[in-house]
Order: structure tokens, then sequence, then C-alpha cells
């Protein structure tokens, strides 16, 4: 018998269309807003199963990456990719679209699906809905994209047109596919920074009824600006019932602008690729971490931070570490981060609870945004 799923509105905020939500899912509940770490092959970056456990609420991994090593068999014979890494919480799986960005991979595409080469094997093998959503189902994630088509950042309004055709085709192809009962399936919205193309395609993903959707093609490095004409031009045609995710943002003002939208799920190396690089995340900003003005503090990266790495290390000696380029200190870093992605998704519900969301909101942009400008890049993120 399959367990039961959905998702249900519990608070919604007065003064934006922030709420907190109930996703219920095959392996437990979880509270909306929530950020997922992204474990691309079943594992981070310099940080595994047993710190993702003490962590973080959920992760996302790549079903595409994952089907090519170690392989959907190994995975189905575990029973799940749950067990497979022995992580028991909510886990969602992309489908691989995002691939089409990386050269490494990406060979060609047509009505039918995606071309890519295995960079593994150096074969060329063709991508699906059919396929995917075999793979997904066989992985076992709790919730999984469709396959999508993402036109890469500068191409023309005829190249995001037919990425939008695409998307459309295979997102009802998916949807005839999908036959897992207690398995989310989400639809993904495409349209590049049209905001004509963006509604086009919020409508048709929409009138599908998947179970939860998505808006994918953003954070592949347009300027901020052109980020929100995307996603703004996106969220008037979605349903207000339905879970909404957001693929590929993860910086802490872009998160809480983008729950104010009524966003409630988001995955992101952002926050760990930053932190092997010496970017801590604070609730006071970033930190540079790497600067020499904290060659001899005795602080932990944030006073009061519950994270192992708070708890038992210096801001000097994980600069140490980071400066000799220790493996150690970047795994030091990534938790950290990783732990304060989810202590702000926390102080998120708990601000739209208490009413105080619009300053919890506005402080973290200030934090955040000092030294920023509206149209900088968002850079491209690597993590599927």
């Amino acid at each position: 018998m399959s367990k039961k799923i959905g998702f249900k509105i519990v608070k919604e905020d007065k003064e934006s269309k922030a709420r907190i939500g109930k996703l219920i899912t095959a392996h437990g509940t979880v509270e909306t807003p929530y950020f997922m770490s992204v474990a691309t092959k079943a594992v981070g970056k310099f940080i595994g199963p047993d710190s993702y456990n003490e962590v973080c609420d959920g992760l996302i991994c790549n079903a595409l990456i994952l089907s090519l090593r170690p392989g959907v068999d190994v995975i189905k014979s575990f029973g799940s990719i749950h067990k497979f890494m022995n992580f028991n919480k909510p886990i969602f799986t992309d489908c691989g679209g995002f691939q089409m960005l990386r050269d490494s991979f990406m060979h060609d595409r047509s009505k039918n699906g995606i071309q890519f080469n295995d960079p593994f094997s150096g074969q060329k093998f063709l991508l699906t809905p059919e396929k995917i959503m075999k793979i997904e189902e066989d992985i076992g994630a709790d919730c999984v994209m469709m396959l999508d088509d993402v036109a890469s950042y500068g191409s023309s309004k005829a190249e995001y047109e037919r990425s939008v055709e695409n998307t459309h085709k295979w997102g009802s192809d998916s949807r005839k596919y999908h036959t897992k009962k207690d398995q989310f399936l989400y639809g993904i919205v495409q349209g590049g920074f049209y905001p004509d193309l963006r509604k086009k395609s919020a409508e048709y993903i929409n009138s599908l009824n998947f179970d939860g959707l998505a808006i994918g093609g953003v954070a592949i490095g347009e300027t901020r600006e052109e980020m929100y004409v995307a996603i703004k031009s996106s969220i008037p045609y979605l349903d207000v019932k339905k879970p909404k995710h957001l693929l590929g943002v993860g910086s802490p003002d872009d998160i809480v602008e983008c729950v104010a939208l009524g966003l409630d799920t988001f995955d992101s190396v952002f926050p760990t690729q930053t932190a092997r690089h010496g970017t801590m995340f604070t609730f006071e900003g970033r930190i540079d971490i790497l600067s020499a003005k904290y060659k001899f503090d005795k602080n932990p990266i944030e006073k009061g931070c519950k994270c192992y790495t708070c708890k038992n290390h210096s801001r000097a000696y994980i600069r140490h570490l980071l400066k000799l380029g220790e493996a150690e200190g970047k795994r030091y870093a990534t938790i950290h981060n990783t732990y304060f992605m989810n202590e702000l998704m926390r102080r998120i519900r708990k601000s739209i609870r208490n009413g105080t969301f619009k300053h919890f909101r506005k402080s973290i942009v200030n934090a955040y945004r000092r030294n920023t400008n509206p149209k900088q890049l968002i850079g491209i993120n690597v993590k599927h």
C-alpha cells in the first residue's frame, strides 16, 4: 500500500505571500519553507550523510548522474537512495536537464529528448521523459522533477521558445510515464527572462496538474534583476495550493525575498561552494574568513551557532586550514554554511508564525546586500 503524501498550508503571512506548509512525504513530514542541501552523487563535496543527518532536513540528488554511476541497479538493490546512502529524511532528485549547460555532457536535443555524452564512458545516450521517469522511480526519491529543456543564458528568444516547446512536450510525457503514487512529481517552468514566455510556460505546466511546481532556468549567469523577472513572471500563474520549488538559488537574501513571493522549497550549491572558498554565512552578513583580520581571532564563525564547527573551532583555525588548502578546513566550513541555511529556514518559519517576517526579511536583505549591485551576475550553478 502506498504511503499518503501531500502538502498543506498551515500559516500565511499577512504582509507578503510567505507561508508555512507541511510537505508530507514517504520519508517524513518537513515544514516549509525549507532548504535542501545538494548531494549530486549521493554525497556532497567535503560533506556526507553523517553530517547531513545532523545539519539538514532534506537533500537533492541528481538522477541522471546517479544512473551513470553507481547505476540504478546498484541503488535499487538497496531498496532506495535513502538506504543506499543511509539518510532517512526526504530526498528530491533532479532530472538532469541542467546538464544541458555543461559542455562535457551536452551533445544535442530534439523533441524526443536530450542526447548526452556519458563523461565516464564517452558513449552517447538519449535521455527521454520515459527513461528519466523510470530512473527516478527506481531510485526511490520522495520528490522528483520532470525532464525539462534548459536554454543557456544569452540564447535568442527563438531558442528560449524552442526550450519552452520541448519542456511542455516533455512535461506532458513525464506525467504520462510517472506511475509511483507515493512520490511527488514536479513540473518545471521555463521561458528564460521573457515575461510572455514565462507566463505561457507557467500556465501550461500548471494545467498538467503536477503534484508540485518548480521554477527552473535561473542562476545560470543572469543578473539579479533578470532572475526576479523570471520568477515574478511565473508565480502568478501557478496554483497557490501546490508546493513551489525554486531550482538553483541559495543566497540568504534571495531566499527570504523569494519566500516573500510565495516559494516554499529551495536548493543550491551556493552555500557550500562559497564555504570552500572562505565565505562564511552569519546572521550579520558574510564573513571572508581568509581576511588577515581573522588570523588571531579566537571566536567561532558565529557566536551562538550550534554547528559542530562553531562549537569546536575558531575563526583563526578555519582560516589556517583553508589557507593551507586542507580538506578538513573545507569540510568544517561546509558544515557551518549548511547548518546556517537550515537555521535560516527555521527562523523564517518562526518569524512567519510570530508575524515578524517583514522585519526578519529586512534584516537579512540589509546584512547581505550592503555592497551589492542589483545588476550583478547570478553565477552558473554547477550542482546538477
